[in-house]
């Protein structure tokens, strides 16, 4: 019983020992742990925040009959699965340099006595304590990141914050607890492992283990830059040429030769860049230039990969962060003509569903949905097509594949009837006339230079000019798609002497009812009718909603997950080596070199280590953001500008964040 209770408080006492000790070391090195901890941070918030995407659709009071934003909000969570691996790598390295700056520390603790299993525990309790600090923080700053995002969905969708109320998501709080702890139980089993490879002499002598490198060979750095410019002026080359027939195809290819041109440029650039130094000789022996220079030389074979994965994911980075917004805003831009009624149904006979016959209406009837029980107002008319009519034809493009495909063509009364639902005038075509209908933004420029010079439209027998301000902005039908190649109305004995391509009925309710989209889905989802779409405006706005969600938090979410990753690889990379210097930098104090001089030197390896990747970043995204963005016709430059200002802003703010903090932390450690 005795020995039992001397067991018990020896546990005690031991268990107490090592809290104390742990929280002394993480109190003596908070300075160590503020890359590791924002990092985490941030990691944490960003997690959050996206991950309550649901909960935020739920504070705003939006409905989502149709599951549109909850597909929205899975895919988000799928893609944080990539986000999870892509951080859980980023906080074992960066654990590593925390283990590497306190190994000297585990030997003097080894040769005080303590075991490797009591390393561990210690190791394990200070890994704990800032894994908690910084999950509790992340997830504050999650919550309150998460109602800033929740009033961008509200400004996204353009809907009022009348219904808004605070809400915190218990779902994305368990995921995130889930995620971290499992990512705090890969750390601590990779300190075990690190431990137990380390011997008592390598612990001990930690620090004294410089890096060795060779200049290289300037030839053939000199080759490899100039065959890194070829790839990357390939790249760019791509991106242009290929963009005009297969966007995705040219950013895959286009964008891989601007990487490898990349890697291939930063691995050469330093070895020339040093030694064009070393034959400027006034300047090479002024001041400390020359132990500026070799401290450049003597990192050249790792520093070229680490600071072209910075630079790889500076671009990724500054790409998706733009162009997800921006492709958001391209998604919506017209949205006021994707529903002028409130509602469109659509068969198209190629759907395969040959019961309807040459009467689509009374094929609805007989099948159960008679649109006289929800609406007295609609007008049902048939579309047309012509083999020789493409889309070419208005945008004088006609060898591109995109515009092989058939024009749409209405007939001048169906047309204006489908006007009249819309309270809007009547066109007016004389014989021998037609004219242009347009719904979104990206078709306005094609059309004016097509006014310009109007073209001859020949159907049959009959050639048709156009008529004089025969250009009408007006939406036919409601659609979730904000993408057209334009309409052409002719004479109706014209249109109906062509090959019909699909029947419409567009329908505004007569009746009055809170659930009556709900209904109207209802009874449609009962006919179950085969070959037949309906978008209510209420359905077509909330898809076209969640799309805009999609492409532009997913942009924003990736961007920033790679924005963190290189921001924190790099400054763990400049104090690992910052640690590995602090005897080079002890011999520079004992020949009297000032500190004002050393710290300018410190700063001069900084700016070249961080600004080169992010100059790199910067010109890579110009040029990709500005050839995806030639094919946003529509967007007003103010809006593009936004979005660029947006993306620069996020990215240069964490970016800046992470060099202050490198140049505080090296200057610390060097004792500058």
């Amino acid at each position: 019983m005795l020995s039992n209770r001397k067991r018990f408080e020896s546990q005690s006492s031991l268990h107490g020992f090592f809290r104390k000790l742990s929280s002394k070391n993480v109190k003596k090195s908070a300075k160590d742990y503020f890359i590791y901890f924002f990092t985490l941070m941030l990691s944490v918030c960003l997690f959050y925040s996206f991950n309550s995407i649901s909960t935020q659709f739920a504070s705003l009071g939006l409905e989502d009959p149709l599951s549109y934003l909850a597909f929205s909000s899975t895919v988000l969570t799928v893609f944080s699965v990539l986000v999870c691996i892509i951080m859980g790598a980023l906080v074992v390295y960066a654990n590593r340099f925390l283990l590497r700056r306190r190994k000297r520390e585990m030997g003097i603790y080894a040769v005080l006595g303590l075991e490797r299993k009591d390393l561990n525990r210690l190791l394990m309790r200070e890994t704990l304590q800032i894994g908690v600090l910084s999950l509790l923080a992340g997830i504050g700053l999650g919550i309150f990141a998460a109602q800033l995002l929740s009033l961008a969905t509200a400004r996204l969708i353009g809907i009022s914050l009348t219904n808004y109320h605070f809400m915190i998501s218990g779902k994305a709080i368990v995921l995130s607890v889930l995620f971290f702890g499992i990512l705090f139980l890969f750390v601590h089993m990779f300190n075990v492992k690190e431990l137990k490879k380390m011997s008592l002499l390598e612990m001990l002598h930690a620090g004294k283990k410089n890096e060795t490198a060779g200049e290289g060979k300037r030839g053939f750095s000199v080759l490899l830059g100039i065959i890194s410019v070829l790839f990357i002026l390939g790249g760019y080359g791509l991106v242009f040429v290929m963009s005009e027939k297969d966007t995705f195809k040219a950013l895959a290819v286009g964008g891989l030769l601007v990487i490898i041109g990349t890697v291939c440029f930063l691995r050469s650039a330093l070895t020339i860049s040093t030694g064009l130094m070393k034959r400027n000789k006034r300047r090479y022996y002024r001041g400390i230039h020359i132990f500026t220079t070799s401290q450049f030389t003597s990192r050249l074979k790792t520093e070229g990969s680490s600071l072209a994965m910075t630079a790889v994911l500076l671009f990724l980075s500054f790409s998706l962060t733009i162009l997800g917004p921006g492709l958001g805003k391209f998604v919506m831009n017209g949205i006021e003509n994707a529903t002028p009624y409130d509602g469109t149904i659509f068969y198209a006979p190629m759907a395969g569903n040959t019961e309807a016959g040459g009467d689509p209406l009374e094929y609805l009837s007989q099948s159960g949905f008679r649109i006289n029980e929800f609406s007295d107002e609609y007008a049902d008319f048939w579309t047309y097509e012509s083999p020789e009519i493409t889309a070419g034809f208005l945008s004088g493009k006609e060898g591109r594949e995109a515009e092989k495909v058939p024009l749409t063509i209405i007939g001048l009364e169906d047309y204006n009837r489908i006007l009249a639902l819309q309270n809007l005038p009547p066109v007016q075509l004389a014989e021998g006339e037609y004219a242009v209908s347009y719904a979104f933004p990206a078709m306005k420029e094609i059309l004016k230079v097509f006014q310009q010079e109007p073209r001859p439209l020949k159907l049959g027998d009959s050639t048709l000019t156009m008529a004089d301000d025969g250009i009408f902005h007006h939406g036919w039908e409601n659609t979730n798609i904000l993408a057209e190649q334009g309409t052409l109305i002719v004479p109706q004995h014209l249109a109906e002497s062509l090959t019909p391509q699909r029947w419409f009925m567009n329908f505004n309710f007569t009746r009055e009812g809170d659930d009556l989209n709900l209904e109207l889905h209802n009874r449609w989802v009962d006919a179950g009718l085969n070959g037949y779409v309906m978008w209510s405006r209420e359905e077509a706005l909330v898809s076209l909603s969640s799309d805009n969600l999609l492409v532009t938090y997913l942009g924003i979410y990736l961007g920033i997950t790679f924005l963190i990753t290189s921001g924190a690889v790099l400054a763990l990379r400049q104090l690992s080596q910052s640690s590995d210097n602090i005897e080079r930098y002890g011999i520079l104090k004992k020949l009297g070199v000032s500190k004002r001089d050393m710290r300018r030197s410190l700063r001069k390896q900084l700016r070249v280590y961080f600004g080169l990747p992010l100059v790199l970043a910067v010109l890579h995204s110009a040029v990709t953001v500005f050839a995806v963005f030639r094919y946003f016709e529509g967007l007003h430059l103010a809006v593009i500008a936004s979005v660029i200002g947006f993306g620069a802003l996020v990215i240069l703010s964490v970016y800046g964040v992470y060099f202050i903090a490198t140049y505080l932390g090296s200057r610390r450690i060097l004792e500058l």
